[in-house]
């Protein structure tokens, strides 16, 4: 008889050991990947300032923030990858010298963010259409976040909208189309086959 797979965020028995090996591997990749481009964002605000543009230097990056939070679920398939992978990626960019310290908190909640939008499909849908709607939880949840901690509750909604149209359409490029076409890659080229989405013949994971 077979058993029914219970779709719990803590139904961590499910997991095999090459599961918690990459999402360790992604999580101390992405959180290198993520305080580079923290640095990065630091670095280009003087240029984009005389164009009024110097306090949304972040918001073109933030599809790269919430990379690990779609690109690790889509690989693995499993409940929970997503937020666990997210936070513990902002964890480790702490231990490497994040000078936000909250970031693990930020990184927690786009990775639930991410992880509304498969726990919608119930796990079954991995295409691109979940992938945006991934990418669109991350953006929602982290601007929630920052809502409630009272960063942009005086701006005007002009600016706060401009900002999130940003985020957004980071998110939907990097989070959501780039990290479906690159673990679609990896996955073609042999990478991934002990995974499920290579555990399969190349020809019937979902692409959309």
């Amino acid at each position: 008889m077979e058993t029914k797979k219970t779709l719990s965020l803590f139904n961590l028995y499910a997991w095999k050991l090459k599961d918690v090996i990459l999402v360790s591997l992604l999580a101390v990749l992405f959180a290198i990947i993520c305080l580079s481009t923290v640095y990065l964002a630091i670095f280009l605000t003087p240029f984009l300032a005389p164009f009024g543009l110097g306090e949304l230097t972040f918001e073109f990056f933030f599809g790269i923030f919430f990379f690990v939070a779609t690109f690790s679920p889509y690989i693995i398939r499993k409940p929970g990858v997503a937020t666990i992978t997210s936070t513990l990626t902002g964890l480790i960019q702490i231990f490497l010298g994040n000078p936000n310290i909250t970031v693990f908190f930020s990184a927690f909640w786009q990775g639930v963010g991410a992880e509304s939008a498969f726990l919608i499909t119930r796990y079954k849908k991995f295409n691109m259409a979940s992938m945006l709607l991934a990418a669109l939880g991350s953006t929602v949840f982290s601007f929630v976040l920052a809502w409630y901690r009272g960063l942009w509750a005086e701006l005007a909604f002009g600016f706060v909208a401009m900002r999130f149209g940003i985020r957004l359409a980071s998110a939907v490029l990097f989070a959501g189309i780039l990290s479906k076409l690159l673990a679609d890659r990896l996955a073609k080229a042999g990478v991934l086959k002990s995974y499920p989405i290579g555990e399969k013949h190349v020809g019937n994971i979902e692409e959309s």
